[in-house]
């Protein structure tokens, strides 16, 4: 009986030992995947966030070709499908006229702080980070409440 449950664990041990390592190359392919797809970011891209950038590779249909990984994103979108952004720039009116023509709508704006919130086409991010006065553009925060 000792001999049985001496192999067992022999058995189970390899077991696991191979699935870890199938993991860990899976993981590490995955790394390299998304190490190579920031390397190859235009001017523009590097100025918006990976989460939003992510979720127009799935849009366009490149997900996999670019290696997003699987999983939820931290990105929302208002009714009309427009994703919910912060934009830090150097606050104008050519600026937020520019927004509004990309089919954008301005939610708030702060020169003081250089920061704009919008509901943004994900297909217009790269056009409106191209821009000079656009330093980033990230997922907006959701509010919270204290209860």
């Amino acid at each position: 009986m000792k001999q049985l449950f001496q192999a067992l664990v022999i058995i189970l041990l390899s077991a696991g030992f191979t699935f870890a390592g199938r993991t860990s190359a899976t993981v590490k392919s995955a790394r390299q995947g998304i190490v190579r797809e920031k390397s190859g970011r235009t001017p523009a891209q590097q100025k918006i966030d990976s989460q939003l950038l992510y979720a127009l590779y799935r849009k366009r249909g490149e997900a996999e070709s670019k290696g997003v990984p699987a999983g939820e994103l931290r990105v929302r979108f208002d009714a009309k499908g427009r994703a919910i952004v912060a934009i830090r720039a150097r606050v104008t009116r050519a600026l937020l006229a520019k927004i509004k023509r990309l089919g954008g709508e301005i939610v708030s704006a702060s020169e003081e702080y250089k920061d704009i919130q919008a509901h943004v086409p994900l297909e217009k991010l790269e056009e409106l980070a191209a821009l000079k006065e656009v330093i980033a553009i990230n997922p907006a925060d959701e509010a919270t409440t204290d209860k």
